[in-house]
């Protein structure tokens, strides 16, 4: 009965222990959380083979035993590199022999016996693995609360020092495993046990002397390797403030924990004072001085608490462009956040520059890139892609427009007189549209127009024939008057779900339908009949 219950409490022991064992090696290796259930599992499975160890391996081989399924274990459940699993379980492995190791030594001197009495009477020996069990349990609970986790993992990841304790551990190890022989067996010596009692406890020590000797020179290299990367990083942004400043038209300092302007924004400085340089006071009125399309972005980038809660995160605050109501500059903000270490206080510093040279270059070579150099209208690609966006949107009216027999005047007067033609085509629907509607030329003679927010036939009508109006008062080549017609097809589009594809394809059958019926005129499409003027 006293056998039965010292295994059910060495189970019971054990579980705690394995328990907190997990805890730890989490904590080491860093990988996968596992649940109650799961380290409950493993205890059992372990337990099971410690009191079988307990009852029928000698203690030796028992050791040996231990070690393999503690490093198979960790090795798959954790799916770590050998060497960090290696860590781990000869880490907790040298905790557990000696500890071990102790408690049968201190039980041979209670019950005045020598190390092989204990060993071999199977309740002294489970009762020691009771003690040991729940030694070991104090133990782990001992290092979480005291040992930090970062300082175990850097020693894992530094190769030299995880190899020393390494190798140290493992010859502890074989010390124990040659102990256990030599201590066991020779059982003729009464008092062998305090040797043994001592050898445990100088490999305990010896082991935990290199763990914090270790933490400590960590401890140093951290110190050191963030002293280093501190003053790289002020050299940084010495450096780029700096440049920063160089060509910036204005710059600002502010600390956004504090909530405080520390220098800058002189444009703002009668205000700045009244408001004793709070932050969010200055905010709310430079917001209400940006230009009403520019404001959300201004609000969202210069925010406090937005600021606040992106470097929290990790997000850098991009640069953005603006105008104020008071100037037509383009101005480009470009902010940097930095953290004190010492108070924790969170600046951001601003950097204002002038673009406006920049915008206006940019704004040329996106009109160049959209519009039909010859012509000055939108080009195809250009033009097929707004009214696809206007259509998607809503009603509106599409022309699809062609020049009457365009090769015959070249053919007749020259590509020259050709292109006069169609300078002089592209200033009437200039004149003839607004600048609200979308104009281009999609072809060699070619043109589209869209009409936006309406689909009044009468508005369709009004505006093709004064094309054709214009058109029969010609231009003026080489002291000619030349005069060109053209067909227009157009579509109306008053349907929510109608497509650009849709909308073209009635556009092509209208203008069709004006080719055929003799040129010169307009046709607009209808599904159950087709509207046709000269």
């Amino acid at each position: 009965m006293e056998r039965i219950v010292l295994i059910a409490a060495n189970f019971v022991a054990y579980l705690l222990f394995i328990y907190k064992c997990f805890t730890l090696i989490e904590g080491m290796l860093h990988g996968k959380q596992f649940g109650l259930l799961f380290r409950l599992l493993i205890g059992i499975i372990n337990a099971c083979l410690m009191v079988e160890m307990a009852l029928s391996i000698p203690i030796n081989v028992s050791y040996f035993i231990t070690i393999l399924v503690l490093y198979g274990e960790l090795l798959i459940i954790f799916r770590k590199s050998l060497k960090d699993t290696l860590f781990v379980s000869v880490a907790v492995m040298m905790n557990i022999m000696c500890l071990r190791g102790m408690v049968i030594a201190l039980f041979a001197l209670a019950t005045r016996g020598t190390l092989y009495s204990v060993c071999s009477n199977v309740v002294l020996f489970l009762a020691a693995l009771l003690v040991s069990n729940l030694l070991e349990w104090l133990a782990i609970y001992a290092i979480l609360y005291f040992v930090r986790m970062e300082n175990l993992r850097f020693s894992m990841q530094d190769k030299t020092q995880s190899w020393y304790i390494i190798i140290w551990a493992s010859l502890c190890v074989l010390f124990m495993f040659r102990s256990s022989v030599v201590y066991v067996r020779d059982y003729s010596i009464p008092n062998m046990f305090l040797d043994h009692l001592s050898y445990c406890f100088m490999l305990l020590l010896s082991f935990y002397y290199l763990l914090v000797y270790t933490f400590k020179l960590n401890k140093v290299a951290k110190i050191r390797e963030a002293n280093k990367n501190l003053s790289k990083a002020l050299g940084n942004q010495l450096a780029l403030q700096s440049a920063l400043m160089r060509d910036a038209i204005f710059s600002t300092q502010a600390n956004l924990t504090q909530n405080k302007i520390i220098r800058g924004l002189d444009f703002y400085d009668e205000y700045i004072e009244q408001t004793n340089f709070n932050y969010d006071a200055w905010f709310e009125h430079a917001s209400s001085n940006v230009q009403p399309e520019y404001y959300e972005i201004y609000w969202k980038s210069l925010n406090r608490q937005t600021l606040i809660d992106n470097f929290n995160r990790g997000i850098e605050p991009k640069p953005f462009e603006y105008k104020r109501n008071d100037s037509s500059k383009w101005i480009r903000l470009v902010l940097r956040m930095f953290k004190d270490v010492e108070t924790g206080d969170i600046y951001v510093f601003g950097y204002g520059f002038d673009i406006e040279n920049e915008v206006r270059d940019r704004q040329a070579l996106l009109h160049r890139a959209e519009t039909d150099l010859f012509t000055g209208l939108y080009n195809k690609t250009t033009t097929e892609t707004l009214i696809g966006q206007a259509i998607a949107k809503g009603i509106g009216i599409l022309f699809l427009i062609d020049i009457d027999e365009f090769k015959g005047i070249n053919d007749r007067f020259g590509h020259e007189a050709g292109d006069y033609g169609l300078k002089h085509f592209s200033e009437i629907l200039s004149s003839v549209f607004s600048k609200s509607d979308i104009v281009g030329r999609v072809g060699g003679d070619e043109f589209m127009i869209f009409v936006k927010d309406t689909s009044l036939v009468s508005s369709a009508k009004d505006r093709a024939n004064e094309i054709l109006t214009r058109l029969r008062s010609g231009f003026d080549y080489d002291k000619m008057r030349l005069i060109i017609t053209a067909s227009i097809g157009i579509a109306i589009i008053d349907e929510d779900n109608c497509t650009f594809s849709e909308a073209y394809n009635q556009a092509d059958s209208a203008l069709y339908e004006a080719k055929i019926n003799g040129r010169n005129r307009f046709v607009i499409y209808a599904d159950d009949e087709k509207n046709s003027d000269r």
